[in-house]
């Protein structure tokens, strides 16, 4: 700021009452007009003087510098003022102080120029004081509205709610004062003629100040469209009665003011990259660009701030406004499903025990068939057997009316109200020229000068004249209202579908109500609750008590509630099964349908079934959806959608199955825990094998070929489907093929054992080979009691917990395993045996049937083990060590004939019915007394492998090479 100079300036007409002076000419010689020139110009220079502390006004200054304007002029460089030539000079006679004049002069406009210098400068500074404020006042309208938003989001605002955007026209027009600081500057600049002379040392000073309210623009505009947004977030929670014609009307009007001020900007912008272009002679506008303030991606920083805003359209005004008054429908809903006094009974009175995945996943398949299998169903047996969910009944809340009758037609008065409002006021709704910001590729937009399109769409200020005023009497705006008003219908319902589902998933913690009687997050809800909600909204859609629309959304909602709850209870099972592999002790755990299994297995088991039974409604809605019978609303894609949380949790499962079940059978057949082995082998690994197959069946109809993709979403989601699936469809091959590997491992195993044990047991030599003098033997040996118990009681111990069919796979591999051993020894060691050995040995496999019918207590089992084939064998090996010569007189009755050794007991007819390889054979008779009390015939039918080494093995006839018809020999057979 600059202050006037003190002292009034003599009048400059003064100077001219002095005599006109010839400057070729000697001046006359007249003392006393000489003195009083003198005294005249004394008293000017005195006037000039820098001690003079006078005042003078402003205009007397101008009219001075102007005059002398006249007389004097400037030349720079150095603001030399010297006189200007006779052609231009007026009235003005040479003296001898004009040199003092001329310096006055110099110093007049000196302090003119520097005067206008401070008032511009305090011209600026004051505007960018006040910018600076306005954008201070609107950060803290911004910061007071989103509190307030908060709070209602919370739950915890207990006043009345007002927004500040009932003074949202006033805030516009202040905004658009501040956009022009910019442009009244310039016009200071360039109307100021004393500021000419200081543009060039003004140029950085002035850009500086451009730059600056430039930012406060920028940081205006940023706030304000912060204000406008959470300003109708806020404002959608009013009370619908306190509305007014006038407030909607400021609302509109603001909006529309707010839109104007960010096109003036944009054109404003656009202006200023062509002017630099022109300026600069360039044909690529993005140099330019990257100095203004029209591309947000250069900087973060506030300069940047107003050019990522944009003009808010009417549409998405709508959409505010129904996204937080949805909010109020969502919570009438809430509270009819939540908070009536029948389902607050329910609550208190009922005691919700773990719910039964396994039986929901039954129902759905069984529900899934029978709409294959039936094509109509009564509603009202439908609605009772919807509101069963287990042992459980949900209330039934048909009767009571819906609440959201009464809140469609306050919603649809409200939203007449506000478009009668903006199309009486503003041309929102009418499209204006689109000013395109500048291309990718640094190319300016062209503005269109069409007279055509100026005068259809352009937006006159609220004064002019031929703004138009908008009655509801025309056709075509009727229709636009109706087509709004179902527009922001649709959008409400839409948000309603969103809140809904927030509103289950909100704390009540913080809440100025009270939580008395009122449910928190769904996470914290047992499996029972969210099946009784889901059966609830189920029969309610069923009933057709809420709009087609609001039915969408809790169909929705009912779809959602149950992945969410199914894989809340699978995080539970899945931790507890990673919990227990380290520490189960696989100890079996019975089964609801009377198996057995590790604890493990139980919750890997029960991890399936919560995934499953999502799977299985999915597979029922797209089922339906093909035949027609629903409304067709869920495409392919949803479905494919719902399904993505679903399948990387199954996949996870399998995994986690496989890994157990290879784990520990190889865990358990290295330290051969045969109990805990055959207990995964049979059981785990065959309930985990069929449950993997079960999810690949259920996933298998919603995998397709790439071909059969309507969109790129499809497509994509697809491929996804198709890469888990095929991942699922590899871990089922491996579950199935890894018992029968195991299985083969424990064969094996036990077979190494037997080995061991029988080469280390058995004995050899002359205890087979004694004399058949002696009386026939009637125990066992030793070896083949150890045998039973080292090599079949840990088998029969550990199978006892098993189905019959796991029993006798595990049992009958362990017996084949032992008594082929034991053949295959005896085959080996090239053991003789006489008739007396033979009769032992007959012994020994006698007890091993015994032994085996004495400890299986299932006769079914008992049965199918003792009638394998491979006793068949052992006991036809026998028959023939005891096809053998012995002396007469002992042991059973023989033949007559005068040699010492009777041979009748091997005739020629039945040497010649055992031969090569794998023959039946069948005796005549018994070989002896001892061999009928036994149940041994000849007359048995049996299996002999190798027969001829069997006989090799006689010590009587052993040698003797049996030779045999063609016709008995294995060609001749096949």
């Amino acid at each position: 700021m600059t202050h006037t100079p003190v002292g009034r300036l003599p009048a400059l007409q003064s100077i001219g009452r002095a005599f006109a002076l010839d400057q070729d000419d000697a001046p006359e010689s007249d003392e006393e007009l000489e003195s009083s020139f003198l005294d005249i110009l004394s008293t000017t220079a005195t006037t000039l003087d820098d001690s003079y502390q006078g005042s003078f006004e402003i205009q007397d200054a101008e009219r001075t510098a102007t005059a002398l304007g006249k007389s004097f002029k400037v030349f720079n460089p150095g603001h030399h003022v010297c006189k200007r030539n006779r052609d231009h000079a007026t009235s003005f006679t040479h003296c001898a102080c004009g040199v003092a004049i001329s310096c006055k002069y110099a110093r007049l406009r000196t302090l003119m120029e520097q005067r206008a210098r401070l008032e511009f400068i305090r011209d600026y500074t004051t505007r960018i004081t006040s910018a600076r404020s306005f954008v201070q006042q609107l950060e803290a309208i911004a910061r007071e509205e989103y509190q307030i938003w908060c709070a209602i989001k919370r739950d915890s605002y207990t006043e009345t709610v007002f927004s500040k955007l009932e003074s949202l026209s006033a805030i516009c027009e202040e905004t658009r004062m501040l956009v022009y600081h910019w442009n009244s500057v310039k016009q200071h600049l360039h109307t100021n003629k004393w500021l000419r002379p200081l543009l060039p040392s003004l140029s950085l000073e002035i850009k500086q100040v451009r730059l600056v309210l430039t930012q406060y623009r920028d940081k205006a505009i940023w706030w304000l469209d912060k204000v406008i947004r959470i300003g109708l977030e806020v404002f959608a929670h009013t009370e619908l009665g306190d509305v007014t014609q006038e407030m909607l009307w400021n609302v509109a009007r603001g909006a529309e003011d707010f839109n104007s001020i960010i096109m003036s900007i944009q054109q404003a912008d656009v202006h200023d990259i062509e002017t630099q272009c022109c300026l600069y002679k360039l044909h690529d506008s993005s140099t330019v660009r990257n100095h203004l303030s029209v591309q947000p991606s250069n900087s973060n920083t506030a300069r940047y701030l107003g050019s990522s805003v944009k003009p808010i359209a009417f549409g998405r005004i709508l959409n505010i406004l129904a996204s937080e008054r949805s909010k109020y429908a969502a919570k009438l809903t809430h509270a009819y499903f939540t908070e009536t006094e029948e389902f607050v009974n329910f609550v208190s009175s009922s005691k919700f025990e773990d719910y039964s995945w396994e039986g929901h996943y039954n129902d759905s398949k069984k529900s899934s068939s029978d709409a294959q299998t039936s094509d109509y169903q009564s509603c009202s047996s439908l609605s009772s057997s919807i509101l069963k969910v287990g042992p459980i009944r949900a209330p039934n809340l048909s009767k009571r009316p819906s609440p959201m009758i009464d809140f469609g037609q306050q919603e649809q008065q409200f939203v007449s109200k506000f478009l009668t409002a903006v199309c009486q006021s503003t041309n929102l709704m009418r499209k204006g020229p689109r000013v395109h910001g500048p291309t990718k590729d640094g190319a300016l937009p062209k503005i269109s000068n069409s007279k055509k399109h100026v005068s259809q769409n352009q937006t006159f200020s609220r004064q002019d004249p031929k703004r138009k005023s908008v009655t509801w009497g025309d056709a075509a705006d009727i229709s636009t209202k109706l087509q709004l008003t179902t527009k922001y219908m649709d959008l409400l319902w839409q948000a309603f579908s969103r809140n809904i589902q927030d509103l289950f998933h909100c704390h009540i913690w913080g809440g100025s109500q009270t939580v008395q009687g009122r449910l928190g997050h769904m996470i914290f809800y047992p499996e029972a609750l969210t099946m009784v909600l889901v059966h609830m909204m189920q029969q309610i859609c069923i009933k057709d008590i809420f709009p087609s629309n609001a039915e969408q959304a809790l169909l929705s909602l009912a779809k959602k509630l149950h992945a969410t709850s199914a894989m809340t209870s699978w995080d539970l099972f899945v931790c507890q099964a990673l919990a227990s592999t380290m520490t189960d002790k696989c100890r079996p755990i019975p089964l609801a349908d009377g198996d057995y299994s590790t604890l493990t297995t139980k919750h890997l088991f029960d991890a399936y079934q919560p995934l499953m039974g999502v799977v299985a409604n999915q597979k029922v809605e797209e089922k339906s959806n093909k035949t027609g019978a629903s409304n067709g609303t869920h495409s392919r894609s949803d479905h494919l959608e719902s399904l993505l949380p679903i399948l990387p949790r199954l996949l996870m499962t399998c995994d986690a199955a496989l890994n157990w079940c290879h784990m520990k059978t190889h865990q358990f057949l290295a330290s051969w825990s045969l109990g805990s082995f055959l207990l995964v082998t049979q059981c785990d690994l065959k309930i985990l094998a069929d449950q993997t197959r079960q999810v690949q069946c259920a996933i298998q109809p919603f995998v397709c070929e790439p071909y059969q993709c309507s969109s790129q979403l499809e497509s994509q989601l697809n491929s996804l489907v198709n890469e888990m699936f095929q991942n699922l469809a590899d871990i089922c091959g491996q579950l199935q093929t890894l018992s029968g590997i195991k299985m083969k491992q424990y064969s094996e195993r036990s077979s190494h054992m037997a080995i061991d044990y029988f080469q280390g047991a058995m004995p050899l030599g002359k205890v087979w080979r004694k004399k058949s003098n002696q009386e026939f033997p009637s125990d066992p040996n030793q070896y083949i009691e150890q045998a039973l118990e080292h090599l079949i009681e840990p088998v029969i111990m550990g199978v006892g917990q098993l189905k019959t069919t796991a029993q006798l796979g595990a049992l009958s591999m362990a017996v084949m395993a032992m008594c082929e051993t034991w053949m295959q020894h005896i085959l080996k060691e090239k053991i003789k045996f006489s008739l007396y050995g033979a009769h032992q040995l007959l012994i020994d496999v006698m007890r091993v049937r015994t032994w085996l019918s004495q400890y299986l207590q299932n006769e079914e089992v008992k049965q199918s083990i003792l009638a394998l084939d491979i006793f068949k064998s052992l006991t036809g090996a026998v028959i023939l060590l005891k096809r053998q010569p012995r002396r007469r007189g002992i042991g059973a009755i023989t033949g007559d004939g005068p040699s010492e050794y009777s041979t009748s007991s091997m005739s020629d007819q039945s040497r010649g019915s055992i031969s090569g390889g794998l023959t039946p054979f069948s005796g005549s008779e018994c070989s002896s007394e001892h061999d009928q009390d036994l149940g041994i015939c000849d007359t048995d039918n049996y299996t002999i492998p190798n027969p001829e080494a069997w006989l090799a093995l006689r010590v009587h006839g052993g040698a003797r090479t049996w030779k045999l018809p063609t016709c008995f020999t294995r060609d001749a057979v096949e």
